[in-house]
């Protein structure tokens, strides 16, 4: 009884604002994202077509959102106290959030090349055939679990600036740490114009074209790509403020870009979350375009 009372005025005292924060747009995702994006999976799974490949790639995006988000209560309960379940699940969690984000960035990429092709170029896309579909959405998956192997390596349980127990990256020195964020970064830094020219061209081509009919689908990619830029970016910027603090040797800065990180983090979940939003908001949409005009 008395080791619970000190349990709870540690909580009292060391919960930073953050952290309350971080945890609580947290658990919104957790209850508002779960049953969307299985509502999403169960219904792209009862209405898609053998030979369509974006809702496919919509079905992929929302199993990696729900993988993301079903691991958000043990990380709400780290964050408010600490945390207790052992060094395996840290690491087995860690790397399937990480395999789960990549695998949803590489969706995001394959599927405004997907629409660039389908759209503008179908004999192209169309020379590609089943096979070559399915070896793309496997290779997806594969790839993202050989990006993600770093990350049970340098997760392990330590003591966080909270004074409790954290399942957090850890780093032998500071060119580790900065190597790790220029990591994260680059495939973001890539992704930006490389999209930028895909969609460019696509929608050049889309109001020049008799493409009506897939202007539908396109725009829904648009809005998924869209989010994901924005609710991306803050945790970006973040990292690049922690390179510049270590670099610069810079504890405050340091300090300051790690606390802010909790809330960066959250944005990460919060756009799995609105994905299946999305979706509901253009169905009726692409039900109508998987059923006419996609042959992908």
């Amino acid at each position: 009884m008395q080791q619970h009372n000190s349990s709870n005025s540690s909580l009292t005292a060391f919960v930073s604002t953050e952290i309350l924060l971080g945890s609580t747009a947290l658990s919104v995702c957790f209850i508002l994202g779960v049953p969307a994006n299985i509502a999403v999976i169960m219904r792209l799974t009862g209405w898609i077509k053998e030979s369509s490949f974006t809702p496919r790639l919509m079905l992929n995006l929302a199993i990696s959102d729900l993988l993301t988000l079903l691991s958000l209560p043990v990380w709400i309960w780290a964050l408010l106290h600490g945390w207790v379940f052992g060094l395996v699940l840290c690491k087995l969690l860690s790397y399937l959030v990480y395999l789960s984000l990549y695998c949803s960035t590489l969706c995001v990429i394959l599927m405004s090349v997907q629409r660039y092709l389908q759209v503008l170029h179908p004999d192209k896309w169309n020379k590609l055939g089943r096979k070559g579909k399915k070896i793309l959405l496997s290779g997806m998956w594969m790839l993202s679990g050989v990006l993600s192997c770093y990350a049970p390596i340098l997760r392990t349980v330590n003591q966080g600036r909270e004074e409790y127990l954290q399942c957090s990256l850890c780093y032998s020195n500071d060119a580790e740490r900065v190597a790790t964020s220029i990591w994260e970064i680059i495939l973001f830094v890539l992704l930006f114009p490389t999209l930028t020219y895909f969609y460019f061209h696509l929608y050049q081509g889309v109001n020049t074209s008799a493409f009506f009919s897939s202007r539908s689908l396109t725009k829904l990619v648009t809005r998924i790509v869209a989010c994901f830029f924005i609710f991306w970016i803050p945790f970006h910027i973040s990292n690049i403020v922690i390179i510049t603090a270590v670099l610069l040797k810079n504890n405050k800065l340091l300090e300051f870009a790690e606390s802010g990180q909790t809330i960066t983090t959250s944005l990460i979940f919060i756009n799995s979350c609105v994905n299946p939003f999305l979706y509901a908001f253009s169905a009726r949409a692409s039900r109508q375009q998987a059923a006419g005009t996609e042959n992908a």
